[in-house]
């Protein structure tokens, strides 16, 4: 069994593994079928409140919105932020209690989903590191899908913007 203390811990989080972190995500992301990039900040948040620009529902913690949806009704474009993202795997980590952003990573046509550059981990275990949680209990947040199609159905499609550092 292996054993990481604080300094790794720390490790984790130095910006010189940024850069190495962000193309490894972008490239799983990618290959999982999502449409990922990386994007600015303040031009992101500009775009995001044009009048043109319509989301059913929104749900963001780091940007500022000038305005904020909570109907899910008809939620065929979705703006969430994920709590993490991880590189290896491209899987993004939305842990939530909340019943009405977990029914819209599911019933969303579009999904947007907003992760800061600083949220990116190496791993799950870099996860389990961080927040103290198994990444095997957290099954009722963890939501990464692919816009692939099937003859039968329509999967969501997934669009990331990983946001420069707050």
């Amino acid at each position: 069994m292996e054993v990481r203390i604080d300094t790794q811990e720390k490790k984790l989080l130095l910006l010189e593994n940024r850069s190495e972190l962000l193309d490894s995500f972008l490239s799983s992301s990618n290959n999982l079928g999502n449409e990922s990039l990386k994007v600015d900040h303040q031009l992101f948040t500009e775009a995001a409140n044009k009048r043109n620009i319509q989301f059913e529902f929104i749900r963001m913690k780091t940007c500022k919105l000038d305005r904020i949806s909570l109907d899910i009704s008809n939620a065929k474009n979705a703006l969430l932020e994920a709590d993490y993202a991880i590189a290896d795997s491209g899987l993004l980590v939305v842990d939530t209690l909340d019943p009405d952003v977990l029914l819209t990573v599911f019933l969303a046509e579009t999904l947007h989903v907003v992760v800061p550059a600083s949220k990116i981990l190496h791993s799950m275990d870099d996860f389990e590191l961080i927040t103290g949680k198994p990444a095997s209990i957290i099954g009722r947040g963890i939501a990464s899908l692919s816009g692939s199609k099937n003859r039968n159905y329509t999967m969501t499609r997934t669009m990331v913007y990983v946001l420069d550092d707050i």
